[in-house]
């Protein structure tokens, strides 16, 4: 606010403003007890703590001189910024800074009115001409400290959802950020702070814009989905018109304090999935949970390629046509349940070649398929044997030995029938 025009109407409110400005405690005083009734108790203790009335003594001061000036350093304003941008940063309500100014400026109306009516009666009518004036400078007040509320509060948007995702980053590392952390960070991502969750892998290249809360890790792209179901079929099935390769979903897991194992269930899945995608015409979303035995084989490849030596090995290092026909004879049998005459069908040849080929298989690997957990032995080899196919055609690690690199023929056939 400025002076209303005129040197004796100047010096007037000077005068007035030199006796408010001597009373500054008082007025302090004054303006928290407004402040403090109808206040919700959250607001009562920020008006009680003793840097608040001292913030506040300083704004009534600030106040005070943009009214006896009649230049346009209006040290007021920039003060009303920097409560603006301070009570965004504490999250106190922008209605609380607002009604603070308007009792404020109506404390100090006030005042001024009582000193001109006591001083100088016959001047009252400059209050009706400064009237306009005061309710301009409240606005002015108000609009600063709207604005640097919002500003802060955009900056302050943006630097809480960077740090949500480095707490979400930290759990799916496996590592265990402070509670209070782990749940501003949930709010911050719309994720609740319980319950159950299934994370899903996807290569990098291939994040969807939407499913899920996504992060890359390690050129993986992970979404982390909290579970409405424990269906799993429903989360592949919103899940697949969405991605454009390979996906995998991990086991479900309690809370998000366990997305350390939860993304390391879904990475062995999306391993799976592409195994399954290099055999088929269609990259497949894969469930970790009725892959269990490709699980065990693709989280530990040095031991993998072990049993696949130890149980496969001299079937393995057989020509190639025949090694293919074999591995593919025994895949299809196991997957109809040890029916000689089903797998017969399904290999369009005679079930006594079937026959005559298992017992080919348990001649050269040592392993009665009848038998469940010698049958268990070549299940998990076969499954060894399919993940390095898939590694070598990648032209990864894990691939077959030299000398007995698989054949594609009929790979797809027989690739996706184990259990």
């Amino acid at each position: 606010m400025v002076a209303p025009a005129g040197a004796h109407a100047h010096t007037v409110i000077q005068e007035a403003v030199s006796e408010l400005a001597g009373r500054l405690p008082e007025l302090a005083d004054r303006l928290v007890a407004r402040l403090r009734e109808g206040a919700d108790p959250e607001e009562r203790r920020l008006f009680d703590a003793p840097g608040f009335r001292a913030a506040a003594q300083a704004g009534l001061g600030a106040a005070l001189q943009a009214v006896a000036s009649v230049g346009r350093d209006r040290s007021d304003l920039r003060l009303a910024r920097r409560v603006g941008r301070r009570y965004a940063e504490r999250r106190i309500p922008l209605e609380t800074a607002l009604r603070a100014y308007r009792l404020a400026g109506a404390l100090l109306w006030e005042g001024i009115a009582d000193v001109i009516a006591e001083r100088h009666p016959e001047d009252v009518a400059l209050l009706v001409a400064g009237a306009h004036r005061t309710l301009a400078m409240i606005d002015q007040l108000s609009t600063s400290v709207t604005d640097s509320y919002h500003r802060a509060q955009r900056g302050l948007r943006d630097t809480d959802l960077e740090q949500a995702h480095r707490t979400l980053d930290a759990l799916l590392d496996g590592r265990t950020p402070d509670p209070r952390r782990v749940a501003r960070a949930a709010a911050r991502l719309g994720l609740p702070e319980s319950g159950r969750y299934v994370v899903v892998a996807v290569p990098s290249t291939a994040v969807p814009a939407t499913g899920a809360v996504w992060r890359v890790r390690d050129e993986v792209g992970l979404g982390v989905l909290p579970l409405t179901t424990e269906d799993l079929g429903e989360v592949a099935a919103r899940l697949g018109p969405l991605v454009r390769g390979p996906a995998g979903i991990g086991l479900p897991v309690d809370g998000p304090a366990a997305l350390g194992a939860a993304r390391r269930s879904a990475e062995l899945a999306l391993r799976c999935a592409e195994a399954e995608a290099r055999a088929g015409d269609r990259p497949p979303v894969v469930r970790l949970d009725q892959r269990l035995p490709a699980a065990l084989v693709a989280a530990q490849p040095e031991l993998a390629g072990q049993v696949r030596q130890v149980v496969l090995g001299p079937l393995l290092a057989l020509e190639r046509g025949e090694r293919e026909t074999l591995l593919e004879t025994v895949a299809v049998w196991l997957a109809c349940g040890g029916s000689t005459a089903r797998a017969a069908r399904r290999l369009f040849c005679h079930r006594n070649t079937v026959l005559a080929r298992i017992r080919r298989v348990e001649r050269l690997t040592g392993r009665r398929l009848g038998h469940p957990r010698e049958a268990a032995e070549v299940v998990l080899a076969l499954e060894a044997v399919r993940l390095a196919r898939a590694a070598e055609a990648s032209g990864g690690p894990g691939g077959a030995p030299e000398g007995q690199s698989l054949p594609a023929a009929n790979w797809a056939a027989w690739s996706a029938l184990l259990p």
